[in-house]
Protein backbone atom coordinates (compact mmCIF):
# COMPACT_ATOMS: atom_id res chain seq x y z
CA UNK A 1 0.00 0.00 0.00
CA UNK A 2 2.74 2.47 0.95
CA UNK A 3 4.79 1.40 -2.08
CA UNK A 4 1.81 2.06 -4.34
CA UNK A 5 1.30 5.53 -2.86
CA UNK A 6 5.03 6.19 -3.19
CA UNK A 7 5.14 5.18 -6.87
CA UNK A 8 2.06 7.26 -7.75
CA UNK A 9 3.24 10.47 -6.05
CA UNK A 10 3.45 13.58 -8.21
CA UNK A 11 6.41 15.61 -6.92
CA UNK A 12 6.79 18.65 -9.13
CA UNK A 13 9.90 20.80 -8.81
CA UNK A 14 12.03 21.19 -5.68
CA UNK A 15 10.67 23.66 -3.11
CA UNK A 16 9.93 24.31 0.55
CA UNK A 17 6.63 22.43 0.32
CA UNK A 18 8.04 19.20 -1.10
CA UNK A 19 11.76 19.05 -0.30
CA UNK A 20 11.33 16.08 2.06
CA UNK A 21 9.26 14.14 -0.45
CA UNK A 22 11.94 14.84 -3.03
CA UNK A 23 14.60 13.66 -0.58
CA UNK A 24 12.67 10.43 0.16
CA UNK A 25 12.35 9.65 -3.56
CA UNK A 26 16.02 10.44 -4.14
CA UNK A 27 17.05 8.14 -1.25
CA UNK A 28 14.85 5.25 -2.43
CA UNK A 29 16.19 5.66 -5.97
CA UNK A 30 19.70 5.23 -4.55
CA UNK A 31 18.85 1.97 -2.77
CA UNK A 32 17.63 3.07 0.66
CA UNK A 33 14.61 1.36 2.22
CA UNK A 34 11.34 3.31 2.22
CA UNK A 35 10.43 1.58 5.49
CA UNK A 36 13.62 2.74 7.20
CA UNK A 37 13.22 6.31 5.91
CA UNK A 38 9.65 6.56 7.21
CA UNK A 39 10.70 5.19 10.62
CA UNK A 40 13.51 7.74 10.71
CA UNK A 41 11.00 10.53 10.13
CA UNK A 42 8.48 9.10 12.63
CA UNK A 43 11.08 8.78 15.39
CA UNK A 44 10.92 12.50 16.34
CA UNK A 45 7.11 12.22 16.56
CA UNK A 46 7.42 9.24 18.91
CA UNK A 47 9.85 11.16 21.13
CA UNK A 48 7.57 14.20 21.07
CA UNK A 49 4.54 12.17 22.18
CA UNK A 50 6.58 10.62 24.99
CA UNK A 51 7.58 14.15 26.06
CA UNK A 52 3.92 15.19 25.80
CA UNK A 53 2.88 12.35 28.11
CA UNK A 54 5.69 13.30 30.50
CA UNK A 55 5.08 17.04 30.78
CA UNK A 56 1.33 17.28 30.26
CA UNK A 57 0.04 14.01 31.71
CA UNK A 58 2.77 13.41 34.30
CA UNK A 59 3.90 9.92 33.24
CA UNK A 60 7.59 10.10 34.09
CA UNK A 61 9.08 6.70 33.30
CA UNK A 62 12.84 6.38 32.87
CA UNK A 63 13.51 9.49 30.86
CA UNK A 64 12.45 10.21 27.29
CA UNK A 65 14.81 8.13 25.16
CA UNK A 66 14.61 4.81 27.04
CA UNK A 67 10.93 4.20 26.14
CA UNK A 68 11.60 5.07 22.48
CA UNK A 69 14.59 2.70 22.39
CA UNK A 70 12.34 -0.04 23.75
CA UNK A 71 9.72 0.80 21.10
CA UNK A 72 12.34 0.34 18.37
CA UNK A 73 13.17 -3.06 19.88
CA UNK A 74 9.46 -3.97 19.89
CA UNK A 75 9.32 -3.23 16.16
CA UNK A 76 11.80 -6.07 15.68
CA UNK A 77 10.32 -8.56 18.13
CA UNK A 78 6.63 -7.61 18.14
CA UNK A 79 5.17 -5.85 21.16
CA UNK A 80 3.93 -8.95 23.05
CA UNK A 81 7.17 -11.00 22.68
CA UNK A 82 9.16 -7.82 23.37
CA UNK A 83 7.26 -7.12 26.58
CA UNK A 84 7.70 -10.75 27.66
CA UNK A 85 11.45 -10.59 27.00
CA UNK A 86 11.72 -7.35 28.94
CA UNK A 87 9.75 -8.77 31.89
CA UNK A 88 12.01 -11.84 31.92
CA UNK A 89 15.09 -9.61 31.98
CA UNK A 90 13.47 -7.44 34.66
CA UNK A 91 12.67 -10.50 36.80
CA UNK A 92 16.30 -11.64 36.61
CA UNK A 93 17.50 -8.15 37.50
CA UNK A 94 15.22 -7.91 40.52
CA UNK A 95 16.47 -11.25 41.82
CA UNK A 96 20.11 -10.24 41.24
CA UNK A 97 19.61 -6.88 42.97
CA UNK A 98 18.06 -8.57 45.98
CA UNK A 99 21.09 -10.88 46.17
CA UNK A 100 23.57 -8.00 45.89
CA UNK A 101 21.75 -5.42 48.00
CA UNK A 102 24.04 -5.89 51.02
CA UNK A 103 27.23 -6.06 48.98
CA UNK A 104 29.31 -2.96 49.82
CA UNK A 105 31.13 -2.02 46.62
CA UNK A 106 31.14 1.04 44.36
CA UNK A 107 27.90 1.67 42.48
CA UNK A 108 29.32 1.32 38.94
CA UNK A 109 31.06 -1.91 39.89
CA UNK A 110 27.81 -3.20 41.34
CA UNK A 111 25.96 -2.29 38.13
CA UNK A 112 28.55 -4.17 36.08
CA UNK A 113 28.13 -7.17 38.36
CA UNK A 114 24.34 -6.94 38.01
CA UNK A 115 24.58 -6.99 34.21
CA UNK A 116 27.02 -9.91 34.37
CA UNK A 117 24.62 -12.00 36.43
CA UNK A 118 21.66 -10.92 34.26
CA UNK A 119 23.43 -12.17 31.13
CA UNK A 120 24.26 -15.46 32.85
CA UNK A 121 20.77 -15.73 34.29
CA UNK A 122 19.30 -15.53 30.80
CA UNK A 123 20.70 -18.93 29.84
CA UNK A 124 18.09 -21.00 31.76
CA UNK A 125 15.39 -19.22 29.75
CA UNK A 126 17.24 -20.10 26.55
CA UNK A 127 17.20 -23.74 27.62
CA UNK A 128 13.48 -23.53 28.37
CA UNK A 129 12.86 -21.99 24.95
CA UNK A 130 14.04 -25.21 23.28
CA UNK A 131 11.20 -27.11 24.96
CA UNK A 132 8.60 -24.58 23.79
CA UNK A 133 10.01 -24.28 20.25
CA UNK A 134 10.74 -20.57 20.63
CA UNK A 135 14.44 -20.70 19.78
CA UNK A 136 13.74 -18.86 16.50
CA UNK A 137 12.45 -15.90 18.51
CA UNK A 138 15.66 -15.67 20.52
CA UNK A 139 17.85 -16.15 17.45
CA UNK A 140 16.05 -13.48 15.41
CA UNK A 141 15.88 -11.10 18.37
CA UNK A 142 19.48 -11.41 19.58
CA UNK A 143 20.36 -7.73 19.07
CA UNK A 144 17.02 -6.54 20.57
CA UNK A 145 17.64 -8.79 23.58
CA UNK A 146 21.08 -7.24 24.09
CA UNK A 147 19.53 -3.78 23.83
CA UNK A 148 16.85 -4.71 26.39
CA UNK A 149 19.54 -5.97 28.76
CA UNK A 150 21.40 -2.67 28.43
CA UNK A 151 18.16 -0.71 28.87
CA UNK A 152 17.60 -2.79 31.98
CA UNK A 153 20.60 -1.02 33.48
CA UNK A 154 18.40 2.07 33.91
CA UNK A 155 15.76 -0.02 35.65
CA UNK A 156 18.39 -1.61 37.88
CA UNK A 157 19.80 1.82 38.74
CA UNK A 158 16.37 3.00 39.87
CA UNK A 159 15.91 -0.14 41.93
CA UNK A 160 19.31 0.27 43.59
CA UNK A 161 18.92 3.98 44.38
CA UNK A 162 15.18 4.28 45.12
CA UNK A 163 12.63 2.40 47.16
CA UNK A 164 10.79 -0.54 45.52
CA UNK A 165 7.51 1.39 45.16
CA UNK A 166 9.15 4.16 43.11
CA UNK A 167 11.08 1.61 41.07
CA UNK A 168 7.92 -0.34 40.19
CA UNK A 169 6.09 2.86 39.24
CA UNK A 170 8.98 4.03 37.04
CA UNK A 171 9.08 0.64 35.32
CA UNK A 172 5.33 0.51 34.67
CA UNK A 173 5.33 4.08 33.35
CA UNK A 174 8.25 3.23 31.06
CA UNK A 175 6.31 0.28 29.64
CA UNK A 176 3.31 2.55 29.02
CA UNK A 177 5.46 5.14 27.24
CA UNK A 178 7.29 2.50 25.20
CA UNK A 179 3.95 1.01 24.11
CA UNK A 180 2.78 4.50 23.06
CA UNK A 181 5.99 5.05 21.07
CA UNK A 182 5.63 1.60 19.49
CA UNK A 183 2.14 2.36 18.21
CA UNK A 184 3.39 5.64 16.74
CA UNK A 185 6.26 3.92 14.92
CA UNK A 186 4.13 0.99 13.73
CA UNK A 187 1.00 2.94 12.77
CA UNK A 188 0.16 2.50 9.09
CA UNK A 189 -1.91 5.70 9.19
CA UNK A 190 1.00 7.77 10.50
CA UNK A 191 3.39 6.19 7.99
CA UNK A 192 0.99 7.08 5.19
CA UNK A 193 0.67 10.66 6.47
CA UNK A 194 4.44 10.95 6.76
CA UNK A 195 4.82 9.70 3.19
CA UNK A 196 2.18 12.06 1.78
CA UNK A 197 2.84 15.14 3.94
CA UNK A 198 6.32 14.83 5.48
CA UNK A 199 6.99 18.59 5.56
CA UNK A 200 3.71 19.31 7.38
CA UNK A 201 4.29 16.44 9.84
CA UNK A 202 7.81 17.59 10.69
CA UNK A 203 6.58 21.19 11.12
CA UNK A 204 3.85 19.91 13.46
CA UNK A 205 6.44 18.03 15.52
CA UNK A 206 8.61 21.15 15.78
CA UNK A 207 5.62 23.27 16.91
CA UNK A 208 4.64 20.68 19.51
CA UNK A 209 8.22 20.53 20.83
CA UNK A 210 8.35 24.32 21.26
CA UNK A 211 4.92 24.36 22.92
CA UNK A 212 5.83 21.52 25.30
CA UNK A 213 9.11 23.26 26.12
CA UNK A 214 7.23 26.37 27.25
CA UNK A 215 4.52 24.57 29.21
CA UNK A 216 4.46 25.63 32.88
CA UNK A 217 1.06 24.41 34.09
CA UNK A 218 0.12 21.48 36.28
CA UNK A 219 0.24 18.00 34.81
CA UNK A 220 -3.00 16.03 34.57
CA UNK A 221 -1.93 13.59 37.28
CA UNK A 222 -1.01 16.54 39.52
CA UNK A 223 -4.59 17.83 39.33
CA UNK A 224 -5.66 14.54 40.89
CA UNK A 225 -2.84 14.66 43.43
CA UNK A 226 -3.59 18.23 44.54
CA UNK A 227 -7.36 18.19 44.03
CA UNK A 228 -8.04 19.00 47.70
CA UNK A 229 -5.81 22.06 47.59
CA UNK A 230 -7.32 23.20 44.30
CA UNK A 231 -10.83 23.12 45.78
CA UNK A 232 -9.87 25.59 48.50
Amino acid sequence: MLEEIFLNQQLGSWGLTNFLRQAIHWAVAHGYSLEVLLLLLLLPLAITLVALARYLVGIQGLGVFTPVMMAVVFLSTGIIPGLLLFLIILLIEVLVILLLRKLKIHFIAKMALVLLLVCLGFFPFLLLSTKFNTTSLFNSALIPILILILIGENVAEVQLRKNPKKAIRATVETLILSSLAFFVLSSLVLRRMMLLYPEAMILLVAILDIWIGQFTGLRMLEYRRFRKLLKK
